[in-house]
């Protein structure tokens, strides 16, 4: 059978490209069914459109102005899942790239209601360092003050507390002394893309 996946995107989708590339290099046996972005510019949906995938686009900014009394970040959690409802198949829900914290109503439809659906996501630190926003430049900060020699990547399923679901795959990343944040992301995001997609290897061939 056939693994689906569901990606959702914010940005330019490079980790939602290193997802493709994988599946067109026979790597990865999966197929992605949608992708979803929160934003109507975002780049990540010309890559699934050349690659001939589905999109959807839903904005929480504009589902908010929408009804301002009614329309909460809690009811667009709801609204979102049934978007991912609508594809029957679903195994897995990928975030790459995607940059708004999903509210509790999106995670406990996935994970109290049948089919539950594990929902992935990857956050540039390792276990317990950083989470939340700017963890690459609070890593290099602190290196920079000897409190660190290395900082690392995780995927992680996404749980109601940010950055603390039960750990998929982790892997360190050397800070060098000649490091500028510039370059240190650079690092990170190359090692981002072969995590992500080991993580969706290991998931779909459990």
């Amino acid at each position: 059978m056939t693994f689906n996946i569901c990606v959702l995107i914010s940005g330019n989708g490079t980790n939602l490209q290193a997802i493709i590339d994988a599946i067109e290099s026979k790597y990865l046996d999966v197929c992605i069914k949608v992708v979803i972005s929160n934003k109507e510019t975002a780049y990540g949906l010309e890559r699934a459109k050349k690659a001939s995938i589905e999109t959807r686009i839903f904005s929480l900014q504009k589902y908010l102005k929408q009804d301002p009394i009614n329309n909460t970040r809690s009811t667009y959690g709801i609204e979102l899942a049934k978007i991912i409802r609508e594809y029957p198949s679903i195994d897995l829900i990928v975030l790459a790239g995607w940059m708004i914290i999903l509210p509790a109503s999106f995670l406990k439809e996935f994970t109290e209601n049948k089919p539950t659906i594990d929902i992935i996501n990857l956050h540039p630190a390792l276990p317990g360092q950083y989470p939340g926003a700017h963890a690459i430049e609070r890593a290099f900060n602190d290196f920079k003050e000897n409190k660190i020699k290395h900082s690392g990547i995780m995927i992680h399923k996404v749980i109601e507390e940010v950055d603390a679901g039960e750990v998929i795959l982790t892997k360190e990343i050397p800070i060098l002394s000649t490091d500028t944040l510039e370059s240190l992301e650079e690092r990170f995001h190359q090692q981002e893309h072969k995590s992500l997609v080991e993580s969706i290897k290991l998931l779909s061939t459990k």
